[in-house]
């Protein structure tokens, strides 16, 4: 008699605006058709939402922004990524004459992040959370419809509808109840809290309470993973979707 082979479970907290948790996208999906894991994602706000004071605080690390701008397209193409930064920025900012990254436009002024934050926490809701990533987040991030929210989020409908979810009626209800979607996320950011370590950075997977922070520390969460008797899939085949790095 076969012992039945239980899937191991991974809370994964993500950021539309993230460029890492875009990279880390196809290695996610992956992860998910080689293993028996569950990858159970919990969107959050992205940190300019949640904590605009950070970019205050960002203008005097002089090296902090510059850096990344270089390493984010760099790990992009190191992992066989396409990607540029999404036009327009889904976080609204102004010119600001004391900083040279602008400011942050207030919550309630910021309609980009919400549809893409909300309709990311329906279609998890709804149980095709990687199914939406890999369509809406994957066309955001890719350059190929600029700009990505044209004509009332044109764009954006149709890579929803593209993920197997009626599109209209998920951001109609965003949209008329901002409020229920906007419970759930922050629910997800108050569990993030109460792991180890207190890490609130994206993409953060946590097993066990033990929390792996960003897409360069996947490889080290498979082997952790393995350590509690993870499992390959008897029927696994490689995506077409390059992955230039093995899993």
């Amino acid at each position: 008699m076969e012992t039945e082979i239980r899937n191991l479970d991974v809370n994964v907290f993500w950021s539309m605006r993230s460029p890492y948790c875009y990279i880390s996208l196809d290695r996610c999906l992956e992860i998910q058709r080689k293993y028996h894991i569950n990858l159970h994602l919990k969107p959050v706000w992205p940190i300019a939402i949640k904590d605009p004071s950070w970019f205050v605080a960002a203008k005097d690390m002089k090296y902090r922004l510059p850096y990344q701008n270089v390493d984010i397209f760099r790990t992009a193409a190191f992992n066989g990524v396409q990607m540029i930064y999404p036009v327009p920025d889904p976080v609204a900012q102004k010119p600001d004459p004391e900083s040279p990254y602008g400011k942050i436009l207030p919550f309630d002024q910021q309609p980009d992040i919400h549809i893409l934050v909300r309709t990311a926490m329906g279609a998890v809701e709804m149980g095709k959370g990687w199914e939406y990533l890999n369509e809406v987040m994957r066309m955001v991030w890719n350059g190929q419809k600029v700009p990505w929210n044209k004509d009332n989020y044109v764009h954006v409908r149709d890579a929803i509808q593209a993920a197997g979810i009626d599109a209209d009626e998920l951001i109609q209800d965003v949209t008329e109840n901002p409020e229920k979607y906007d419970k759930l996320i922050i629910a997800n950011m108050d569990l993030q809290e109460q792991y180890d370590c207190r890490h609130v950075g994206v993409p953060t997977f946590v097993f066990r309470n033990e929390p792996f922070f960003g897409q360069d520390r996947m490889d080290m969460l498979v082997w952790r993973l393995k350590q509690y008797g993870l499992k390959e899939r008897a029927d696994y085949e490689p995506s077409l979707r390059s992955i230039p790095h093995p899993l």
